[in-house]
């Protein structure tokens, strides 16, 4: 067999992994970054760079390293801090209607008709209450509570994600954990009428 097919054998069998890992785990790419970024053009924009950089970097991945959702996890926050610096930049220049922005949580409503209204609308304060809370954290407090809490992952492989050190996890999971705390039930006494201590 000449170079040539090896060379066109190779770069089909690379098409064909990318493709693979793209029907797989679009979602996943696309729900990190709307949760980190709270934006649904700015996670569509994330998700289309990580793919872009996940075809380039696809034939050096090395699974003994890291496994694929890890790799994929860690490309997200790095496209995520990145869009945010350019946004910042761009702030300095041409100041952006906020109308439009797609605030919405994560995860859609469950459409169910089994709970009484009055629980539906419970959970929809509660949801509108931690999206408000999130909004408030900074990047990496934010980052480390959906890594753990809505990707399910330990604090090393954080570690790894973040690129910080295993202690600096835990105490940025510590302290944010007590922030989100300390908001909802301020939030709740509010809506119940009830006076903070």
């Amino acid at each position: 067999m000449s170079e040539g097919y090896m060379a066109l054998g190779h770069e089909a069998a690379h098409v064909d992994s990318f493709d693979l890992v793209f029907s797989i785990h679009h979602e996943y790419v696309y729900n990190l970054a709307r949760a980190l970024l709270r934006n649904t053009q700015d996670a569509e924009d994330v998700t289309q760079d990580v793919f872009i950089r996940v075809y380039k970097a696809l034939p050096s991945y090395d699974p003994r390293l890291a496994s694929l959702r890890t790799w994929l996890a860690k490309m997200v926050v790095n496209a995520c801090k990145t869009h945010r610096r350019r946004n910042f930049v761009r702030g300095f220049f041409h100041r952006p209607d906020d109308e439009g922005i797609d605030m919405e949580p994560v995860e859609p409503e469950d459409p169910s008709s089994w709970g009484a209204p009055e629980t539906r609308a419970l959970q929809a304060e509660v949801r509108q209450a931690v999206k408000e809370v999130l909004a408030k954290l900074r990047a990496e407090h934010r980052a480390v509570l959906v890594l753990h809490y809505y990707l399910d992952l330990s604090c090393p492989e954080i570690a790894t994600i973040v690129d910080c050190p295993e202690g600096t996890v835990y105490s940025r999971l510590h302290y944010a954990r007590r922030l989100v705390q300390a908001q909802l039930e301020g939030h709740m006494l509010r809506s119940t009428g009830e006076a903070e201590p």
